[in-house]
């Protein structure tokens, strides 16, 4: 009898054991590797702030909250921890509870983190004094504070002082030469007076990120707008390789096709694949409608023109092509 006792004993430990093993099964591999290092120290209040980082990544932000409270139930003095809780309650637009939070994080050892949310909390909030005041404070603190010096440039632009806002982008450059949004935000701005030199910023940042597709299809558009046409067929090609998905590239290779190459043919196949692409894309069947009419194919034409305005009732260019074919007929 004793026997049997022990034997089932025995087996019930190892169910026990085998459960404990399998219950993180359905985790992902991270999620699971978190969960088994808390169970083997649950005072460990670095694991629950990880772990709590991991939900919020993962947008499953009641288990993030639970979670860094626990890590700040169990040890309330890392100012880290009060960032990650401030980001948790952004997310859920709480706030007056996010400003307390990172005040917590500042307040035990000047967190630079914590004064760069703040700062962005304020101007988000167009409370621009104090968006200044606490960026002054974070760059004080830390010179050499290139994130600081992003939000004061975007500071600057919503105030109207553009050349303040040129000045402290160059400064983020310099300070951080990998900084990508301040080199799209000078781009950008050049890109708009048709200034060359945008082409070096738009190089610079998308040498740091090359599959970048906003920034592929606005320099093939600045090429094309500088009318360096072969250099902005290069850039399109070069974003469909990146997304062939990309019915703007299309469209714009079937523009320059037409506008400059004279090929409507061309033109016609590329406005075609835009189409295929995005059939609401009413640009396109626009474009498509007046290669057609440029090779007097009318019928084909009046019919893209057509689709355009039901897509687009008030497309101008439509309607001013439309009536022109109804005109000469």
């Amino acid at each position: 009898m004793k026997r049997f006792f022990f034997l089932s004993i025995l087996l019930t430990t190892i169910c026990c054991f085998s459960c404990r093993s399998n219950k993180y099964d359905q985790l992902s591999p991270a999620l699971a590797e978190l969960c088994r290092k808390i169970d083997r120290s649950p005072k460990n209040s670095d694991l629950y702030q990880q772990r709590a980082e991991y939900y919020y990544r993962n947008n499953k932000v009641d288990d993030a909250l639970a979670d860094i409270l626990q890590a700040i139930k169990l040890d309330d003095t890392k100012s880290t921890y009060y960032v990650t809780l401030a980001d948790i309650y952004l997310s859920k637009a709480e706030t007056d509870l996010v400003e307390e939070m990172l005040q917590k994080a500042i307040a035990l050892d000047n967190n630079n983190e914590a004064y760069l949310k703040l700062a962005e909390l304020y101007l988000y909030q167009f409370m621009y004094g104090e968006c200044a005041e606490t960026i002054e404070t974070a760059i004080r603190l830390q010179n050499h504070n290139p994130k600081a010096l992003l939000t004061k440039a975007i500071l600057l632009k919503e105030q109207g002082d553009t050349l303040g806002w040129l000045r402290m982008l160059q400064l983020v450059i310099d300070q951080d030469p990998t900084e990508v949004l301040a080199y799209a935000d000078l781009a950008l701005f050049f890109q708009e007076k048709l200034d060359p030199i945008a082409i070096s910023y738009y190089k610079n940042a998308l040498e740091i990120t090359p599959n970048d597709k906003i920034l592929n299809y606005n320099l093939g558009k600045l090429y094309q707008d500088l009318k360096e046409l072969e250099l902005a067929k290069e850039q399109y090609q070069n974003l469909i390789t990146i997304d062939p998905k990309s019915y703007p590239a299309y469209n714009n290779l079937g523009y320059i096709a037409f506008y400059f190459e004279d090929n409507y043919e061309e033109a016609v196949r590329y406005y075609s694949k835009a189409i295929e692409l995005e059939p609401s894309y009413f640009q396109a069947w626009c474009n498509r409608g007046l290669a057609y009419e440029y090779m007097d194919d009318y019928e084909n034409a009046r019919a893209d023109y057509l689709q355009c305005l039901k897509i687009n009732p008030e497309y101008e260019a439509a309607i001013k092509a439309l009536n022109n074919i109804d005109a000469l007929k």
